[in-house]
């Protein structure tokens, strides 16, 4: 008995050890992260302003009519690169121009990530907007698939259908 509680004591102080040293991890990935957000903001955008959120919204071509609101149908065409300039993701065909099939959603349920949900509610229809969303209101410290946690994103966005609530 006086072995098991050795042993189990040793585990126990070995998860305490590594556990402190992937805070300290976390906290160097996410310092890294916003360095290159900084560096990146002050070479494109250096006159945008984060929302509370921490999601940069750029807007390219003012769109038409009300902005979209929670409840809205909307499709869009959209790409997504990380920081680094890697493509992850696009409505098919967007980045080599054309427009195969729009990404359908409905705004303010949590369908898509946070900062694209936020930053439809500063659209209207046929509007094109660059953003750059921090993990924070993308994937997160865990990040997603072929995305690896606090990994900042940039979209390109273009509003081409609502259907409002």
């Amino acid at each position: 008995m006086k072995r098991f509680l050795t042993g189990l004591i040793l585990i126990i102080v070995a998860v305490a050890f590594f556990a402190c040293g992937d805070d300290n991890s976390l906290e160097k990935l996410r310092e890294n992260e916003l360095a290159k957000l900084d560096v990146f903001i002050e070479e494109h955008y250096p006159d945008s302003v984060a929302k509370a959120s921490g999601l940069y919204y750029i807007e390219a071509i003012k769109g038409e009519g009300d902005s979209l609101k929670p409840g809205d149908r909307v499709q869009i065409f959209y790409a997504t690169w990380t920081i680094d300039s890697i493509l992850v993701d696009e409505s098919e065909g967007y980045t080599i121009g054309h427009r195969f099939e729009p990404l359908e959603f409905i705004v303010g349920t949590g369908g898509v990530i946070k900062g694209l949900d936020e930053a439809a509610t500063y659209m209207q229809l046929n509007t094109k907007s660059n953003l750059v969303l921090p993990s924070e209101v993308a994937y997160g410290q865990n990040g997603s698939g072929a995305i690896p946690g606090f990994t900042t994103l940039l979209m390109e966005v273009e509003v081409y259908k609502v259907y409002p609530f």
